[in-house]
């Protein structure tokens, strides 16, 4: 554990120093997010949190742990996703070529490092789900989909900055109680603690007075390395955790994530394509500000994610936790298709009650 707050501790004022640094050169080599119809922010505000938040990693690991045990793969693989991202965010590439990067370094991730789902656990009650020869297919599409889930939630101020640290807490949490994992420990607190500085310039908490945006390249890093973090730790052998308690621990914006695709596939519309339907553009519709609809999710995601380690701690059945997610989700699904219609219900429930 002591060796895990050095790292972090490191890695905290790497990031620091790099939020600073790389404010100035960020407005020269264009990498800024500037607004449009989709973003309600004023003038070009920096993309370099995700750069800082991974610099910060890098170096701490490099000076104070092993690049060993398939971790210097994922180092590799993690500084070409943040490059990719890097020059998306400064220069837009289309979105295909994307997505064929995030197979590519997700397949080296999983064939390079030998580390990839071997099963699913026992998520229907007939016992574990073995996946064999697609076990490195299964990662790689993991890796997608996580990539793209934390990126679909950087939306408002701090939101894909508290979603990662919720998920990082609570596999540090985790990872604490099982013998054996202590790089997994080391890495989650690292990542943790590198993006506090751009927690509190994205939030602009003293003595930030600008804000920054993680980007492309934070919110793909931050997916990527949460899937080698849930891979890691779900293994067949010597678990720190069942499968099925990852879905809780990235449950808001895994759930999120499907259900957009699934409203948008009844629509007739391109999955991938960009709109204002996600979760936090429903609650600031609904009348919540920022910051409100910031505290809302987040608080959302301590409690799934909550359940998740709860159920894990006292081995609640998988195929009960299965179960229980799916309701979670189907629910979800429902309250965001029908969302107008039940805040007019609760509307006039609340009147009714004042009166």
């Amino acid at each position: 554990m002591e060796a895990a707050y050095v790292s972090g501790s490191i890695a905290a004022v790497i990031s620091l120093l790099a939020v600073v640094g790389l404010r100035p050169i960020a407005r020269k080599i264009r990498l800024v997010d500037l607004p449009n119809h989709r973003k309600s922010h004023k003038g070009a505000v920096p993309l370099i949190g995700g750069v800082s938040a991974f610099a910060g990693l890098l170096v701490a690991w490099l000076i104070s742990m092993p690049v060993a045990n398939g971790f210097g793969i994922y180092l590799l693989c993690s500084l070409l996703l943040v490059v990719l991202g890097a020059i998306d965010d400064a220069r837009d590439i289309p979105a295909r070529f994307r997505l064929w990067a995030q197979v590519a370094l997700g397949a080296l991730l999983a064939m390079g490092s030998g580390v990839y789902l071997t099963t699913l656990g026992n998520l229907l009650g007939f016992g574990s789900i073995s996946l064999g020869w697609f076990g490195p297919l299964v990662t790689v599409a993991a890796v997608i989909c996580a990539t793209n889930a934390y990126n679909m939630m950087d939306g408002i101020d701090g939101l894909a900055g508290s979603m990662s640290l919720v998920t990082l807490v609570s596999l540090a949490c985790l990872f604490s109680l099982a013998p054996g994992f202590s790089l997994e420990l080391a890495l989650a607190v690292t990542i943790g603690m590198a993006l506090i500085p751009f927690m509190a310039a994205n939030l602009r908490i003293y003595p930030f007075r600008k804000k920054i945006f993680m980007g492309d390249a934070g919110s793909m890093f931050i997916g990527f390395s949460v899937v080698w973090l849930l891979v890691n730790g779900a293994q067949e052998t010597d678990a720190a955790f069942r499968p099925v308690t990852a879905l809780w621990l990235i449950a808001v914006p895994l759930m999120d994530m499907v259900a957009i695709m699934i409203r948008r596939a009844r629509k007739g519309q391109s999955i991938m394509a960009p709109d204002r339907e996600h979760l936090h553009h429903i609650c600031m519709r609904a009348g919540f500000s920022d910051r409100q609809a910031l505290l809302l999710i987040t608080m959302v995601s301590i409690i799934l994610a909550g359940i998740g380690v709860v159920g894990e701690m006292v081995q609640a059945p998988e195929w009960l936790m299965f179960a229980l997610f799916l309701v979670v989700f189907f629910l979800y699904d429902y309250a965001l298709t029908h969302v107008w219609r039940l805040l007019v219900v609760f509307r006039k429930y609340s009147r009714s009650k004042a009166a």
